[in-house]
């Protein structure tokens, strides 16, 4: 009887202890993935970027500032309502779109998820400011007399528009969604397109209210 009982308790305890170590397994599978996610993440290289960027959603351009970036993803301060989860593309230069999910938001700031991984620009390097693809109208006044074109990109320097045979260095005066520009100049002028080169350099703020423009739309075909 004794021998039996002695058993029984036995087979219980055997019992709970592989519930236990089941459980114990679990936990540190766990702990595990816990310490490579970190280990992952440690790993990143985060960028200090404090560059303009934008931020396209539902083919509407919102600027925004990238404050650090990494293979994975940025950190982009934007001032456009963003949801988690929610599927965005941004750019940093016209050579790259990149398709990216909300991942966290905090205020005016949010972090975004890349699909796959991308380069980070360096530092040791200078880049041409953020030149936004977009579709819209424009006009200008050259030697007395107004044009109506269309502009391909923008950026704080300057634009790109689709136009006639130019003068290399002629004075121009531009009108963009209620925005003059004087002084401006024709860099170069070939195969129906010119790019014009501001005298002063947009602000972000004028650079903004212009994208914010209802007539203003992000256009992938003219991205270089």
């Amino acid at each position: 009887m004794s021998i039996s009982t002695r058993f029984a308790v036995d087979d219980g305890n055997a019992g709970k202890n592989t519930n236990n170590a089941g459980a114990d397994s679990k936990l540190s599978t766990k702990h595990n993935l816990d310490v490579k996610g970190q280990e992952r993440r440690a790993a990143r290289r985060f960028l200090t970027a404090f560059r303009p960027g934008c931020i396209v959603i539902d083919n509407r351009i919102v600027l925004g500032l990238i404050r650090n970036m990494s293979m994975d993803g940025v950190m982009i301060e934007v001032d456009a309502p963003l949801k988690v989860g929610q599927r965005v593309a941004y750019f940093w230069d016209e050579n790259r779109l990149v398709s990216a999910s909300v991942a966290w938001s905090n205020g005016n700031r949010h972090g975004l998820e890349n699909e796959t991984e991308e380069r980070v620009f360096d530092c040791r390097f200078s880049y041409r400011s953020v030149r936004v693809p977009c579709t819209m109208n424009a006009e200008f006044w050259v030697h007395g007399e107004r044009h109506l074109v269309k502009m391909l990109n923008l950026s704080l320097g300057g634009m790109r528009i689709r136009a006639p045979q130019l003068q290399i260095g002629a004075p121009l005066t531009i009108g963009l969604c209620g925005v003059e520009l004087y002084n401006a100049s024709v860099r170069w002028s070939r195969q129906g397109e010119a790019g014009i080169r501001f005298a002063e350099r947009l602000t972000l703020s004028q650079l903004t209210a212009i994208l914010s423009h209802e007539s203003v739309r992000f256009d992938p075909l003219v991205a270089r």
